[in-house]
């Protein structure tokens, strides 16, 4: 298998992410809120395609007063859609590097699982050609290796 991925950063790079993830909690955090799935799941949403209904529905609430009732807090919506708008911008930003972040780790560890198959290979034939100290690693390695039921796939086989 043809190797697609080589990562690694400096400690700068590191200690930047970090700086930057850490402000981000220390920043959003404490405005933010988590559901439970029941309150998730109760709760109308708005989608992409309400976005506009809810834009022109608070603009219309702000430019006719005389028509809302007492429950209906106006200013509050805006101050929600509002809201809205600045986290989407957020979280499209953000949600585009966690894919990323989970592609590339993909990624990354198929291709380090797939060269610790065959250094176990290679390293079971030495073992069996009796070279020093193949056997003990494989044997480490057998207690390492994941078990499980699982579906062998023709590219499994090629590998063992």
């Amino acid at each position: 298998m043809e190797d697609q991925f080589s990562f690694s950063l400096t400690d700068e790079d590191k200690v930047q992410i970090n700086q930057a993830l850490q402000t981000l909690v220390t920043v959003l955090e404490p405005k933010l809120m988590t559901l439970t799935p029941d309150e998730r799941k109760e709760m109308p949403k708005m989608g992409d395609k309400t976005v506009a209904f809810v834009e022109k529905a608070v603009e219309y609430g702000q430019e006719y007063p005389q028509y809302m009732p007492a429950f209906i807090d106006v200013p509050e919506a805006k101050i929600d859609f509002d809201g809205v708008k600045v986290l989407r911008g957020f979280f499209t930003q953000l949600e585009r590097i966690t894919n990323e972040l989970d592609d590339s780790m993909t990624l990354a560890g198929s291709e380090a699982y797939s060269a610790s198959l065959s250094i176990y290979k290679v390293l079971k034939n030495a073992a069996t050609m009796g070279q020093p100290g193949a056997e003990e690693a494989v044997a480490e390695l057998a207690n390492r290796f994941p078990r499980g039921k699982r579906k062998v796939t023709p590219e499994d086989n090629q590998l063992l």
